[in-house]
């Protein structure tokens, strides 16, 4: 009866063990565009605008966007999140919101308003594992640096 129990639980073991390390496929990993971007410079009708405190994560399927308040010593991050897509040389994503709360996103961050009816799509002029360039219509541009 021991040696029962035994092999059911190493048997159980390995099935967790499998089951929970195989729910993202190579670590999350899906190309140039995973990871940490932060966004430098930011184009709108040919005036450029510095920007160092707006960051775009990707991991599978998620996006989180992240807005940091620099005060001297005392930052504070407001975060966003959603899904997106990448394909056809085109970035699209909504921001959703939890239920709980509703928001609006700040205007810094020039992008369609919060929920699934709203997506942002953004044709990709570059994206290496350093440098990601956004362009939205003719006169919108966003170039990232892998940060």
């Amino acid at each position: 009866m021991n040696m029962k129990k035994t092999i059911y639980r190493i048997l159980l073991g390995l099935v967790l063990g499998v089951a929970i390390t195989s729910c993202t496929q190579n670590d999350g990993y899906i190309g140039p565009i995973f990871g940490k971007w932060q966004l430098t410079e930011m184009w709108e009708n040919g005036t450029m605008t510095p920007h160092d405190s707006i960051f775009y994560n990707f991991q599978t399927s998620i996006i989180q966007i992240q807005l940091v308040h620099r005060s001297g010593l005392n930052n504070s991050t407001d975060n966003f999140y959603g899904n997106f897509v990448k394909e056809n040389g085109e970035l699209r994503f909504n921001i959703m919101e939890p239920s709980w709360v509703e928001f609006v996103l700040p205007s810094v961050l020039k992008l369609e308003p919060v929920g699934a009816e709203h997506m942002n799509v953004f044709h990709i002029e570059t994206l290496n594992s350093s440098k990601m360039i956004l362009t939205r219509g003719e006169d919108e541009r966003f170039v990232f640096r892998k940060f």
